[in-house]
Order: C-alpha cells, then structure tokens, then sequence
C-alpha cells in the first residue's frame, strides 16, 4: 500500500522546491519574450531576414557552450553565483536592446546566450540536489512544467504586450519579470548542502568533467527529441498559414493544458515503476500527434495532435534528464544537467536548419509526417541503450 505521508527527510514540497520552481517560471516567463518576438524587431529596425535569422541561431549557438561547460563552473563556485551572475546578464542584455542597432542587437544577443545557458543550467542543478532520490521523478516533472508552460504560453502574450504598445514596453516588462526571479533564491538555495565539497577532480576543466559519461545516452535521446519539437515551436505559425487555419494558436493550449493535468501522474509513475513504462508509450503518443498535425485542416485536428503530442512530450522529457542525472554519481549532477540542457539547445540548431529545409521543399504539413522518423531513430536507440534494463537500481538507487 502507498503510504500516507513521505518517510522523514522525504518531503518533495519544501520551501526551497518551491521558491525553486518560482524562480524558474519567473525567469523563464521574463526570458521566453524574446524569441518570438525578437527576430521582427530586428527586421522593423532595417535588419536583413540572414540578420534575424542569427538573433535565433547565434544565442542558441552560445547557449549551447555555456551548457556545457556550466556544470564544471557549478562544481567549482555554486550555484548561486553562476545563477546570479546568468539573470544579471540577461536583464542587461534585454534592456540595451531598446538603444542598439541591429548588428549591435546581434552581438549582444550571443552574449545573452551564456546567461541564459548558465543561469538555467544552474538551477536545474539545484532542483535535483534537493529533490528526495524517491521522488526525483515527480520533482522533476513539476520543474520541467515551469519550462514547458512558459516556453508555450509566453510567445502569444508576448505578441500581444508588441502589438499593444511597443517593443520597449516588451523589454522592459521582460527585463522586470526576470529580475523579480532573484528575489526568490535565497529561500530556494538555502537547503543546498554547503559549497565546498566537491572533489578536487571536478574542479577543473577537462573534456572528462563536462561529458558526464552517465548523462550521454539520455542526452543524446533528448537531442533527438528536440529535433521535431523545435519543427513545431519554430513552423507552427507558418504551418497554420500554409493550411489557413487563423486559430493555430489553439495547438499551444492543449499541448500545455495535457502536460499540466497529466504531469503529477507521470512523475509519480515514474518513482513506482520505472522510465520504460512511461518512454515507450510517451514516443508513440508524440508520432501520433505529428501525423495528426500533419493532417490537420480544421480546429478539432488540431487539438487533436496537441493533445496527443503534449502526452507524449511531457512524460518523456522529463523521464530523460531525471536519468541523465539519476545514472552520475552525486557530485556530477552539475555537469549531467549541463550536457543534457546543451542537448537541448543543440537539437533546436539542428532542428531549425533541417526542418526548415524540409519543409521549404515539400511543405510544413509534410514536414511534420517526416519528423517522426526522428522517433523512430529514438526508439532504436533507447532500446539499445544497455543501461536500459538496469531501469530498477536506476529509480531505488541510494539518494545522492
């Protein structure tokens, strides 16, 4: 029988948690205004369509070292240095785009990127030190909803503040939001053990230190992920143009509404009974949803494929990083989350370049029938995963 309360010491919503995942919808709420919006100013201001192509291209580039190279800098000064010194860059960065041009906009952008890859990698560091190993998959799940609900709602609210009023006002609510994050890290870092502990092998920058070889596996399966993920977050409204549907918008709320009724059930699914229970079904739920969007015509297909694809994304995921970081020994949680989260950012390169190209020859709705060759070259891979079948001592291992 399940018990009616956590074990001592095993309590998942503590005051850290939640002043944690606060802080991380903040941060990401404030910064997850930009993208969508970012590359039309450019455009408004005389920038070429190569210009703005690169205000998305360039960040993701930079984000993508900052990741991985942040668990190694994690290891050696903490986080919340490094999530300090990642929000101040980012507000900076944000607000001196009201004054600059767009080459200047461009060059600032790659500096924004290092914030953002190491301030996000950072905090989901210390999202894992403090989740109980029994509950890791419930924890994670609830951070990766504060991702998964900004990166999908704030675009559309972002377009509607521009629209409204102006950029700068953008900016500077942006600027704001991400700001007020800080206020909420002292309650959420405080239950982090004491700095200071870390092994002298990890206090230096080695190839060894920044691919955790635990983490390359989930990692390299969340790259694969991320691939069609990034064809529906980059083409969507593109897509919807091209099938003249006006409302596409719609897809975005019933992909985040499933991810929010279903995510405390994955986690706890996850605890009780392992990553493979909830992977395999998660995949086929994500290529049934591209099909149906790759067939979409009318509103009622298109809430089908959200529905089906936020199924799918958001139990697997999450179910991926907590292995990332559940396969590394305690004191490698920094650099398993930086190799992983720098998967990310490396799939949506790819993604956008490919996907684009893709569908420039036969169409988005094509495009997305496609991208589920992507999950079929998962699945394989996963399978073959040797450290697959040792699902059991992965999720009941010792806490770290």
């Amino acid at each position: 029988m399940t018990p009616t309360s956590s074990p001592p010491g095993e309590a998942l919503w503590s005051a850290s948690f939640i002043a944690l995942l606060l802080a991380n919808l903040l941060l990401c709420l404030g910064f997850y205004m930009l993208p969508a919006t970012l590359p039309a100013y450019v455009k408004q201001m005389g920038g070429t369509n190569f210009q703005a192509s690169l205000v998305i291209g360039s960040f993701s580039i930079m984000s993508l070292l900052a990741r991985v190279f942040s668990g190694t800098v994690v290891d050696r000064v903490g986080e919340t240095k490094v999530i300090l010194a990642g929000i101040l860059v980012i507000v900076a960065t944000t607000l001196s785009f009201i004054w600059l041009p767009a080459n200047g906009i461009l060059l600032l952008r790659s500096v924004q990127g290092i914030g953002w890859g190491i301030s996000t990698a950072a905090i989901a560091t210390a999202v894992y030190k403090i989740i109980p190993q029994s509950r890791r998959g419930e924890g994670s799940g609830y951070y990766a909803l504060t991702v998964i609900t900004s990166l999908s709602l704030t675009p559309l609210g972002a377009i509607l503040l521009m629209d409204s009023f102006s950029f700068w006002v953008l900016l500077a609510v942006s600027a704001l939001v991400t700001l007020s994050s800080v206020a909420l890290l002292p309650k959420g870092l405080a239950a982090l053990p004491t700095q200071g502990t870390t092994p002298s092998a990890c206090r230096t920058v080695s190839l060894r230190n920044i691919f955790e070889p635990g983490a390359v596996i989930p990692a390299a399966l969340c790259f694969i992920l991320t691939v069609p993920l990034c064809g529906v977050m980059a083409y969507l409204v593109l897509f919807g143009r091209e099938q003249k549907i006006t409302n596409i918008w719609v897809f975005f709320i019933g992909y985040t509404l499933m991810i929010l009724v279903t995510r405390p059930f994955i986690g706890r699914l996850f605890d009780r009974r392992g990553h493979r229970l909830i992977i395999l079904p998660g995949t086929l739920f994500m290529a049934l949803g591209l099909i149906a969007l790759s067939l979409t015509e009318s509103t009622p297909m298109l809430v089908v494929a959200s529905l089906l694809y936020g199924l799918g994304y958001g139990a697997v995921q999450p179910s991926l990083q907590t292995l990332a970081v559940n396969r590394c020994p305690p004191e490698r949680k920094a650099a398993a989350n930086g190799l992983f989260m720098s998967a990310i950012d490396l799939g949506y390169i790819v993604g956008a370049v490919l996907l684009g190209y893709v569908a420039g020859r036969i169409g988005y709705a094509s495009m997305y029938l496609y991208s589920t060759l992507a999950l079929l070259a998962f699945v394989a891979v996963y399978l073959l995963d040797p450290a697959g079948h040792r699902q059991a001592s992965e999720n009941r291992s010792p806490a770290h």
